[in-house]
């Protein structure tokens, strides 16, 4: 239609139709609708309201989404999503032009994912005197937006991961902020305990601290794998340890992973991962040479694990065999479900909405890997006709869910100092162990 605004009916407010009805709909038929009206196209992409609703009624859809290359030949790097239901869920776009980089000339790796926006890194291939550093990147790929983080080569450690908090918020643009969080490991007086301290940007005040909060905590492994963020809380996975820091109250705490509750030894536990379901609960995925698990942390009182889901692989694969086709070579040996895992290296991806698990499987001596989807409910796998390089290469994989919020503006500090902030305990780039 050519008319300047949407013919609708006129007993139905426009507050209704653009607070209410629109942001419900599957993310890929809102984005549609820009193209129908100028009116309805600045509602879509300029009001700060309708973003925030619609990050929080739009169908409950999420996704897992990683960054990789195209192919193994291509040294072009894409975002890749996921998902149970890929005609509602979406990126308009998967290039990384958007960020502005070189993309024939770096490479890229997704840090965090926060209800719409990822924290991205781009570190150029260029090795030399003239290196660049690198680009730490806030985006939104559903709006392509994106804006870099100042400072953030100077403050996070290299290779490290980081927590990307962000909340849509129904308040003004300028009111709202996301937060960068890294956990940093420091020697203590006691082999035996590793002090963490945590270094936080906030879009809102344009400034690295380093927090006063700080714990002794008997961790053997000090590189987390994975970050995500769940209801004001940030989780890290230090393989045998969980590592949380509630951002609000400034509280941190840690716990043991659930096979170590249990006292479960064996190396095959060593394949995990953790994962946020829908209704806002942490998650962990464990694989075994017996199967999968399932554990959702309990937060309340004490922290603890709650054993919520566990199947043996003997029963999956008899249930769905046909997403096992390519696993023929495992069918002439009898009892080769009992040794699924010694031939076949699995990797839990990621959990999507609390019911479909995604597992990367790969034979040994490959390396191109399947996709598999387990879905809780029934029971089933099946083979969602995607391969992806080493699973060990992608392991970021986060959950994701569209999101049409704007990017938080980020503020510059008027302080003399710039972006550091001395008050608390000093800043992280004058520690000359983390240069």
């Amino acid at each position: 239609m050519k008319a300047s605004r949407l013919m609708v009916n006129e007993d139905i407010p426009e507050e209704v139709i653009c607070c209410n009805i629109i942001p419900r709909l599957p993310f890929k038929l809102v984005t549609s609708l820009k193209t129908m009206s100028k009116y309805y196209h600045t509602q879509l992409t300029g009001n700060t309201k309708f973003a925030s609703i619609q990050a929080t009624l739009c169908p409950s859809c999420p996704a897992l989404i990683h960054i990789g290359r195209s192919n193994e030949e291509s040294s072009r790097y894409c975002l890749d999503v996921i998902s149970s239901t890929p005609n509602i869920v979406g990126v308009p776009s998967s290039g990384l032009d958007f960020l502005g980089c070189p993309i024939d000339k770096g490479c890229f790796h997704l840090l965090a994912s926060s209800n719409g926006l990822l924290c991205v890194c781009y570190t150029s291939l260029h090795i030399g005197p003239l290196t660049p550093p690198s680009i730490v990147f806030i985006a939104n790929p559903a709006t392509q937006q994106a804006q870099p983080i100042p400072g953030a080569p100077q403050h996070l450690v290299k290779k490290g991961v980081v927590g990307l908090v962000f909340d849509p918020l129904d308040v003004p643009i300028a009111k709202q902020k996301f937060m960068i969080v890294q956990a940093q490991p420091f020697a203590s007086s006691n082999d035996t305990l590793t002090k963490f301290c945590f270094v936080t940007f906030s879009s809102d005040t344009g400034r690295w601290v380093m927090s006063d909060t700080f714990d002794n905590k008997n961790i053997k492994q000090l590189r987390p794998s994975k970050v995500v963020y769940a209801s004001g809380v940030i989780y890290w996975d230090i393989h045998e340890d969980l590592l949380w820091f509630d951002v609000t109250r400034g509280v941190m705490g840690s716990t043991k992973m659930p096979w170590k509750v249990q006292q479960f030894n064996f190396v095959g536990w060593e394949c995990h991962t953790i994962d946020v379901s829908n209704n806002g609960m942490l998650m962990c995925t464990t694989i075994d040479k017996n199967g999968l698990a399932m554990h959702q942390l309990v937060t309340i009182g004490d922290h603890y694990w709650e054993l919520k889901h566990q199947k043996g692989w003997k029963d999956i694969v008899e249930m769905s065999g046909e997403a096992f086709q390519f696993c023929h070579s495992m069918k002439l040996r009898n009892g080769w479900q009992a040794k699924f895992c010694e031939r076949w290296v699995v990797q839990p991806l990621g959990l999507e909405s609390g019911r479909w698990i995604y597992l990367g499987v790969q034979p040994k001596w490959m390396i191109a890997s399947k996709i598999l989807c387990y879905d809780i409910a029934t029971g089933k796998v099946h083979n969602i006709g995607k391969e992806l390089g080493n699973p060990w290469g992608v392991y970021r994989v986060f959950g994701y869910r569209n999101s049409m919020a704007a990017l938080p503006p980020i503020n510059v500090p008027i302080l003399q100092d710039g972006i550091c902030n001395g008050k608390s305990r000093g800043c992280i780039c004058a520690n000359e162990d983390n240069k």
